[in-house]
């Protein structure tokens, strides 16, 4: 995946970027008992598209 400063939706470059907190912890398919990896996900700041979602521990999937 690139990462990319524009919104593939509105083509803004008024790009935030947030992380998924709580419960929202990304799984790995099949291992029970993981503790799974954060997500990082890139938000359009003028019409609030959510994109370019990546985790921050791939080496666990």
């Amino acid at each position: 995946m690139v990462h990319t400063d524009k919104c593939p939706n509105c083509g803004s470059m008024n790009i935030g970027e947030g992380t998924w907190t709580g419960y929202a912890a990304l799984m790995p398919k099949g291992k029970k008992f993981s503790n799974g990896a954060p997500v990082e996900v890139s938000v359009c700041r003028d019409c609030g598209h959510l994109f370019c979602f990546r985790t921050t521990k791939p080496e666990k999937f």
